[in-house]
């Protein structure tokens, strides 16, 4: 897997986009999480978009995704905590959106699938948003 700041035209498809461009894309979904009051639980739902791209195979790729970067000290634990989160984002500025809800974004990809990460270290809000894709067709998409 490779873990890198988006880029400014990626950033927009960390939000929600009209069907035509969910199925033009490839984007099967995307996960929302957030810490909890304490900054350490993980509550998190999953939104399902188009769902003849959502097979097993994507299911546990995503799984690992996920927990590779809540528990792996190489990617700094990013999803582990608010604060791991909070670290991560500061030390990576050039991921910032520079808006006014201090967002960071950052991108996985991994041989058939990117997964596009919206990060929010505030308290009160939701602090993780991962939109799911099918690398080939995002990336052609987004030419």
């Amino acid at each position: 897997m490779t873990f890198r700041a988006l880029t400014a035209i990626e950033r927009p498809y960390t939000f929600k986009q009209s069907p035509n461009g969910y199925e033009e894309l490839g984007c099967i979904g995307y996960l929302r999480a957030d810490f909890g009051s304490t900054g350490k639980e993980f509550y998190s739902t999953w939104n399902e978009l188009m769902t003849e791209f959502k097979t097993a195979a994507f299911t546990q790729e995503f799984d690992i995704v996920i927990n590779t970067l809540r528990f792996a000290a190489e990617y700094g634990k990013v999803l582990s905590c608010r604060e791991h989160l909070k670290a991560y984002c500061n030390a990576n500025p050039n991921s910032a959106f520079n808006d006014d809800r201090n967002h960071y974004g950052f991108r996985a990809d991994t041989e058939k699938h990117t997964y596009l990460f919206r990060l929010n270290p505030n308290k009160g809000e939701y602090n993780i948003y991962c939109y799911c894709y099918l690398k080939v067709r995002f990336d052609n998409g987004i030419k």
